[in-house]
């Protein structure tokens, strides 16, 4: 059996017409053959499955146990952000020995923790669900293969080219060469339970296939009008092919898909200090929408993150979660927040203890940018628009047109300080300027390693007047390109899996 290719198991979705063949061949092997005649007999039966494996892929990525590790850390998309963020320079664990505790010590990166689990069979997982729906309408041929099909199609390419975008980030260092080894690729029309496992293929083999399948969805969904945030159109494909280009270092083509995604909202001050819990935002441009019925409460990132709700400390007396119920909280480091400007709106999302803090530390910065009014059904943000400002800026002054970087930074700060002005930086001053408002802006959502590794840049916590807590085993810098950064492969992934060895582990 190949653990990687056993973490989902596959529903059979049951509609009206054709249900002898849902309940037999979707349980089993689907072959080209019964793709093409439920395609012939009932494109509406094939659609229906299409959509529900799409909806139930696209989900997955708020979804308690998504790992299948159980812990209260193991929540999907916005579990990985968390990580990414305590694992930088920007973000503190304090008075926290429980969830995530070991991401900040960086001591879950390594083959025998469950923390490096989570990572890889969370993405795995995502797979996994979009290989299903591929393999499932893949095969059509363009006579068959409907405009609806076509939609679906492309946004399961797009949330496997997004995922495979992730493990590459997460198990190889920041400047990898092409023929350094990669991640699995799983071919989604492979016998999954007899046939052989998915080995390391290169770098490049990965870059490759998700360019391959960013492009392909963002060309197949021209025209499609999404039905709310939480599905993904063309402009949140451009999204991601602009993160994956400036990961590329490709800035022309990162500069071209982020002022197109840039389109999908617009940047609006106002909404900034409604605690990051509202998909109605109009930054936001692709999130989750959680409810009564969708919430995974205290598994939950405002359960990991907040600090204080304001309303609901009001009515209930506490704030709910690990951090306003027991302590644990993730704070701002100090370097960063003093490079905030106090007449910078997003200078309110940090402060001291307002008097409200459970357990609170006079030494630490406290987040009030992320807080959740109701009991754990505070919306997910995956995407601002904010972002793709930040992208444009960052693209153009790599390419050394300072003045249209200038004016891109501008574009977006402007709208956060009444007081600032056009930068009159230069060169690596200007990018400096850049890098700094995109850890401030992206604070808290997910950024902070991945660019610390894509800049080239060493972890900084040990220096004078430092926040970070000086306790044994998280009190210390990384250098530049540190082999710490990269993830090692889940041992259990190396057992199972008959295509890679203790060989093919990262250091």
């Amino acid at each position: 059996m190949k653990k990687i290719l056993l973490l989902l198991v596959v529903t059979a979705f049951m509609v009206s017409c054709n249900e002898d063949y849902l309940d037999t061949s979707l349980q089993s092997t689907v072959t080209d053959e019964d793709i093409a005649k439920l395609a012939e007999e009932s494109p509406e039966a094939l659609l229906n499955v299409a959509s529900s494996f799409d909806v139930g892929t696209v989900n997955s990525l708020r979804s308690y146990n998504l790992a299948g590790d159980g812990g209260h850390f193991d929540f999907g998309q916005k579990s990985v952000d968390l990580m990414m963020d305590l694992m930088s320079s920007d973000m503190i664990n304090d008075g926290n020995g429980w969830w995530f505790d070991d991401y900040y010590k960086y001591t879950g990166r390594t083959q025998d923790r469950r923390e490096t689990e989570i990572v890889w069979n969370s993405y795995y997982t995502i797979i996994k669900g979009a290989n299903q729906t591929i393999s499932l309408i893949g095969s059509l041929d363009e006579a068959q293969l409907t405009e609806a099909l076509t939609h679906v199609l492309a946004r399961s390419k797009i949330i496997r080219g997004m995922s495979y975008l992730q493990l590459i980030q997460i198990y190889q260092k920041g400047k990898p060469a092409l023929s350094d080894p990669g991640v699995p690729i799983v071919d989604p029309t492979a016998d999954l339970i007899n046939g052989p496992g998915f080995g390391r293929l290169t770098v490049g083999d990965v870059y490759n296939q998700i360019e391959s399948d960013l492009m392909e969805g963002y060309t197949n969904l021209e025209g499609y009008s999404r039905p709310d945030k939480t599905s993904i159109n063309q402009n949140i494909a451009a999204g991601f092919l602009a993160r994956y280009y400036l990961l590329r270092e490709d800035y022309t083509k990162a500069m071209t898909y982020a002022i197109e995604a840039q389109s999908e909202g617009t940047v609006n001050a106002n909404g900034l200090l409604d605690g990051f819990q509202f998909i109605t935002n109009s930054e936001w441009i692709w999130g989750a929408d959680i409810n009564a019925d969708t919430t995974s409460y205290y598994a939950s990132f405002f359960a990991q993150l907040q600090s204080y709700s304001p309303v609901f400390d009001s009515n209930a007396g506490y704030t709910p979660g690990y951090t306003g119920q027991l302590g644990h909280h993730k704070t701002i480091d100090k370097n960063l927040y003093d490079a905030i400007s106090p007449s910078d709106i997003r200078y309110n999302w940090f402060g001291p203890d307002n008097g409200y803090i459970l357990q609170g530390n006079a030494t630490q910065i406290y987040n009030y940018k992320f807080f959740d009014d109701t009991f754990f059904e505070a919306d997910y943000v995956y995407m601002r628009v904010a972002e793709f400002h930040l992208i444009e800026a960052e693209a153009k002054a790599a390419m050394g047109d300072d003045a249209g970087a200038a004016q891109a930074l501008y574009n977006l700060i402007s709208t956060r300080d009444p007081n600032y002005t056009l930068s009159t930086n230069t060169g690596s001053d200007l990018m400096d300027e850049i890098r700094t408002h995109r850890r401030i802006e992206l604070w808290g959502e997910g950024f902070g390693l991945l660019d610390m590794k894509r800049w080239g840049v060493g972890l900084l916590r040990d220096y004078a007047g430092s926040t970070h807590p000086n306790t044994p085993g998280s009190y210390f810098n990384l250098p530049a390109g540190s082999s710490m950064f990269t993830f090692q492969i889940p041992e259990d992934e190396i057992n199972a899996n008959d295509a890679i060895t203790a060989a093919d582990q990262n250091q």
